[in-house]
């Protein structure tokens, strides 16, 4: 019960509340309607309604007005008493990276009619992705392993499909590339083998997502050996017993 109320706590501290009546008068019908002020699109989103103190049926609705038109954000549904509700609703991505739309609520009942708007903020949720390689550096005709990491914003493993990824040698030629990649579990593990005589220096994994971002990450490729070094050692000519060192 008290992780419950930590909860709500949490929720509506970051919620955009409508709430009216004629007056907070005892008897007066209220209305209270909870949308997050920062939605994200293809992301699941709520808005919750919350009726009380009715005095007659009402009828309630609530939608989103942008450029790119006007969208439900629950059924339209009628109550005559107290009422507690939350619908989950998903927006479509958007062409540019962020848009202010307007958010509407519409009430009616036999004797009044309530009409509220406010702006809230959707933003195109873009996934956290990183590369990791197995070494930072390769020899010629050795093994190249690298994995593809997915979060959501809240850092949780995301399952994504990435339409393309490709490696880049220094001189900027494609030699590997994939097509729809799945991440499961929010990883995707690859690999791919040098030729024996690659053209050395710095590599590139490049993922693309649907959206058309790059996630970018490097690693070099160098014909290394181990270093040669010579130990001297130089002695006294005569060594007695006598001596200490």
């Amino acid at each position: 019960m008290w992780k419950d109320r930590q909860a709500l706590q949490c929720l509506i501290s970051v919620l955009l509340a409508f709430l009216t009546s004629a007056s907070l008068s005892p008897g007066q019908p209220k209305y209270m309607v909870l949308v997050p002020s920062l939605l994200y699109t293809e992301s699941p989103e709520k808005i919750c309604f919350h009726l009380y103190d009715l005095n007659e049926t009402v009828t309630v609705r609530a939608s989103l007005q942008s450029s790119w038109g006007t969208r439900s954000l629950s059924n339209e549904f009628v109550v005559d008493k107290d009422y507690f509700h939350c619908d989950s609703f998903t927006l479509p991505r958007i062409s540019a990276s962020n848009e202010k739309v307007s958010l509407s609520v519409h009430i009616k009942a036999e004797t009044h009619e309530f009409n509220k708007k406010s702006m809230v903020l959707v933003k195109n949720q873009e996934s956290v992705v990183f590369v990791q390689t197995d070494r930072p550096v390769y020899k010629p005709g050795q093994s190249v392993k690298f994995r593809v990491v997915s979060m959501d914003k809240n850092l949780y493993p995301l399952n994504e499909l990435f339409p393309l990824a490709y490696i880049e040698d220094p001189k900027t030629n494609r030699i590997m590339q994939w097509r729809d990649i799945n991440t499961e579990h929010g990883l995707k593990q690859l690999s791919f083998s040098l030729s024996s005589e690659p053209i050395q220096g710095s590599y590139k994994i490049v993922i693309v997502k649907k959206s058309g971002v790059k996630t970018e990450h490097s690693f070099t490729v160098e014909e290394f050996v181990l270093p040669k070094f010579e130990v001297q050692v130089k002695v006294p000519k005569v060594i007695t017993v006598q001596d200490e060192k």
